[in-house]
């Protein structure tokens, strides 16, 4: 009888678990099916640098950017009621006391607009200061901080684009309008096809650092499960966490044990890599106190300071959601983990963006304007705007300025009366504006005189171009840059040419049209045409041309004296030609 009782409880249980397991396997094939249908069309959204694939039905917004200091919002808008904000402000503004009490809260107005179709203006306005004293106990040392408040109001292809901050930096507001250059309107969210920064509605072409602290955020949502919602955050050249997730989630755990008691479970805590980037990745099932299940999915990259590309991320996926309170997981167990492991593995850095960094290759066009008092933001030729009429500038119309520095306020000298010609005085004043700058030439560096003289060209009524082997006579406006001449035939188009020889001393010159190219200059080493104070320290050699950038005039042609893009020589030693 033992036996039959013991037979018997044994098949019993080998029945239910049977069944467990069948409905187990049939709760896994449906689980399977249901991320299926909701994944079956995806649609991809960019966030920042990054793309994401979503279930098609997924709502999402972008919010919260911010990037240089400056919070960013874009709305759609027309023209007409863009246009009475803008108005509308100004007034607001104006008619808000500055700090003293007097009228004078609007300190600078400037239009802006860009080679994207964004136009707007831009107010500095409510300047702050505060100051003070601390001690240590030891010494006392005084500390005043000033700033102004920051706005950009921006509009371009149906999309209001505003840049603000309370109180901002007034040596950096040359950042604002460097943003505004690179900012491009983007109505329908579009993948963009070049590098830069997504926001909602638009996006910032490169160049943007990693110390610019960009920052965005994305919330999405399923209508067909609305207790279902995603986050992903994204901010660069912030300092990594001490702690990882999965350490600042042991701890938490741990102190809070007595409350959380049965409450909560792990199913996964591991490392996981997605898109190339290293994370940690945290996986937690919440029994809430109206007996509510539900699912918390969080992976996170600690980040770095210095790079773009590997930003401090928290991307989370949550189940239960309600506005009043927890509810249970419309999703299983199993279909929530398939849903997050389809969404998540999707999260990858958009194809147009490259690991190069963004300070290598500086975007910043041709014609940016720059104020006086602002950094400069691109080393090169800056032109002053008060130079027009015939006016000179002290230092010259045109000037080297390096990045970094602060624009100068211009000396504009006035022509001299008899007298004062007579008394030696040159008059000078300055204008109560500051002072507009405009870039017209990108170089690293100020060019300077060679340490030999550099073959002349000779200006002659023809020109033909060399094109590989070949060689055609072709009009000025068909020459492309990238095309190569040779030494003694005319240049085939005004502009910078670059000696194709890397020894050579010429590095990029400029030659008008129809002038004979020269030959290429080298260094020779000390002694080979003997020890005289005379002997030749360069030779001249045939040498291929390779046109870069068309110009009708150098830049800085005023200071020279050649027709070159060459400062002028006196006094050099002689060049033995070969």
């Amino acid at each position: 009888m033992r036996f039959l009782r013991t037979r018997l409880a044994r098949v019993l249980a080998g029945v239910v678990i049977a069944a467990l397991a069948g409905t187990w396997a049939a709760g896994a094939v449906q689980d399977k099916h249901e991320v299926a249908r909701m994944t079956e069309k995806m649609k991809s959204v960019c966030v920042g640098r990054f793309l994401v694939d979503l279930p098609e039905e997924a709502e999402y917004e972008l919010t919260r950017p911010r990037i240089a200091g400056l919070n960013i919002a874009a709305h759609e808008e027309t023209d007409d009621a863009f246009q009475t904000r803008v108005n509308q402000r100004k007034a607001q503004i104006e008619a808000t006391p500055d700090r003293s009490g007097g009228r004078k809260n609007l300190e600078m107005i400037r239009e802006v607009k860009n080679d994207y179709g964004v136009t707007g203006k831009i107010f500095v306005h409510g300047r702050t200061v505060t100051e003070g004293q601390s001690s240590d106990g030891l010494t006392v040392e005084r500390y005043r901080y000033e700033g102004v408040a920051v706005e950009a109001l921006v509009h371009g292809n149906g999309v209001s684009v505003d840049f603000s901050t309370d109180f901002y930096n007034p040596d950096s507001i040359s950042l604002l309008f460097k943003l505004i250059s690179q900012l491009v309107p983007n109505p329908s969210n579009a993948i963009p096809t070049e590098p830069g920064f997504c926001i909602d509605r638009a996006y910032i072409r490169d160049p943007l650092n990693a110390d610019q602290g960009e920052e965005v955020m994305m919330a999405a949502w399923l209508p067909s499960r609305p207790d279902v919602a995603f986050k992903l955050m994204l901010a660069a050249g912030t300092e990594p966490d001490q702690q990882g997730l999965l350490e600042r989630s042991a701890d938490s755990n741990t102190r809070f044990a007595a409350d959380l008691g049965g409450g909560v479970s792990t199913i996964r805590a591991d490392q996981r890599t997605i898109g190339g980037l290293v994370g940690e990745e945290l996986v937690e099932r919440f029994v809430e106190d109206n007996n509510a299940v539900v699912y918390s999915f969080w992976w996170e990259v600690n980040g770095t300071e210095d790079d773009v590309f590997v930003p401090h991320i928290a991307f989370t996926m949550d189940t239960g959601i309600s506005k009043h309170g927890p509810v249970s997981s419309s999703l299983s167990e199993g279909a929530a983990i398939g849903l997050w492991d389809k969404v998540a593995a999707s999260f990858r850095r958009r194809p147009s963006e490259t690991k190069k960094s963004v300070t290598e290759a500086s975007l910043t066009p041709i014609g940016t304007s720059a104020f006086a008092g602002d950094s400069c933001p691109e080393s090169g030729w800056w032109e002053c705007a008060d130079s027009r009429g015939g006016t000179e500038v002290l230092g010259g119309a045109r000037q080297y300025i390096r990045h970094g520095d602060r624009m100068p306020q211009a000396l504009l000298l006035s022509a001299p009366t008899v007298w004062e010609r007579f008394r030696g005085l040159q008059p000078s004043f300055e204008t109560s504006e500051r002072t507009a700058w405009r870039l017209i030439d990108k170089r690293s560096r100020q060019r300077v005189p060679p340490a030999v003289p550099l073959a002349r060209t000779t200006p002659v009524g023809s020109a033909s171009v060399t094109i590989g082997s070949g060689s055609r006579d072709i009009p000025h406006q068909h020459v492309a840059p990238g095309s190569f001449a040779g030494t003694g035939l005319p240049c085939p188009a005004s502009g910078w040419w670059r000696c194709e020889d890397s020894h050579a001393l010429d590095g990029t010159r400029w030659f008008a049209l129809g002038s004979l190219l020269p030959p290429a200059t080298f260094a020779v080493a000390p002694g080979i045409f003997g020890r005289a104070a005379n002997a030749p320290k360069a030779i001249q050699r045939r040498s291929a041309w390779r046109l870069m950038r068309l110009a009708d005039t150098p830049y800085d042609a005023s200071e020279h004296t050649t027709g070159e893009g060459i400062l002028p020589h006196s006094g050099a030693p002689p060049v033995e030609h070969s």
